[in-house]
């Protein structure tokens, strides 16, 4: 379950006519979003897909099986903000590609294709649309792909965003971040699981603990709350919480949706979002 917090982005207005760097690094997120769903529906769906990384804080304690794949896709995001005289709304379809490398190990790549920005204040008003930055990442899971029953498992998730996003949607420096989720099942009905996190930007560290319990109801539902504590580099400490829930579609499909609210510090007032998740593969 979940993502990591990003660096917050610039607001020195909206941005002229894109670079050729801007505009290819555009081209190429698109385009291998667009290769690998296209990959993807290809391949015909595992009957028993392992567990999906979003919704929540953190994600799956398992990797996908060696050559398979997984596309998990924001519907989108809705993030609101007022800071320094002015309300942020912002619209985030953020994407995840998932693929098995063998063993314990995962590649993922994640951006978001699509932005809209509305921000008014200070007697102004504008917008703004545009792509996010990329990342990169591995993750490791000494379960596996295999399903860990009953109990403790983790995974480890290393990742590099790299500086190629709109000014209104990037962090204008390549980011290093370094989490790990850690997951207790009592039974087969609950999961409760403690995600950690540290981003480094710029020479600064932030920090993330976020505590998830979840529950499933019968065979498709499965519903969560969470609480998310961030220290940031700039903004000093943020308190979240909420929750969400997904349902099971067939064997290869999931919809969600979360929310988060604001209880103490700095951040986004609101939180909140719809997605959908399908993983790819052979049959067994």
């Amino acid at each position: 379950m979940g993502a990591s917090a990003a660096g917050e982005p610039g607001r020195d207005g909206l941005h002229g006519v894109a670079t050729p760097d801007r505009q290819n690094a555009r081209m190429n997120l698109r385009l291998a979003l667009t290769a690998a769903l296209l990959l993807s529906l290809a391949a015909p769906a595992f009957a028993d897909p392992p567990d999906f990384d979003r919704p929540g804080a953190g994600f799956a304690t398992s990797v996908l099986p060696a050559g398979t794949l997984a596309l998990e896709q924001g519907l989108p995001t809705y993030e609101r903000q007022r800071q320094d005289g002015y309300l942020d709304r912002t619209y985030t379809a953020d994407s995840l590609i998932r693929i098995g490398l063998g063993g314990p190990a995962e590649l993922q790549v994640g951006g978001s294709a699509w932005n809209r920005l509305e921000e008014r204040g200070m007697g102004s008003r504008r917008h703004a649309v545009g792509h996010g930055d990329t990342n990169v990442g591995v993750k490791i899971a000494p379960g596996g792909s295999s399903d860990s029953g009953n109990g403790f498992s983790w995974a480890a998730l290393a990742n590099v965003t790299f500086a190629n996003g709109d000014e209104d949607f990037g962090n204008g420096a390549k980011q290093y971040s370094l989490g790990a989720t850690g997951q207790w099942q009592p039974d087969d009905n609950h999961q409760n699981t403690l995600y950690a996190n540290v981003d480094r930007l710029k020479g600064r560290n932030s920090w993330t603990l976020a505590p998830t319990f979840g529950r499933k109801f019968g065979e498709n539902w499965m519903a969560y709350l969470e609480a998310d504590a961030i220290h940031g580099a700039d903004d000093g400490n943020e308190l979240q919480a909420g929750g969400g829930a997904a349902y099971s579609i067939g064997d290869h499909a999931q919809l969600d949706a979360y929310a988060l609210h604001r209880i103490g510090g700095h951040g986004p007032s609101f939180i909140g979002g719809l997605g959908i998740s399908v993983f790819f593969g052979k049959k067994a």
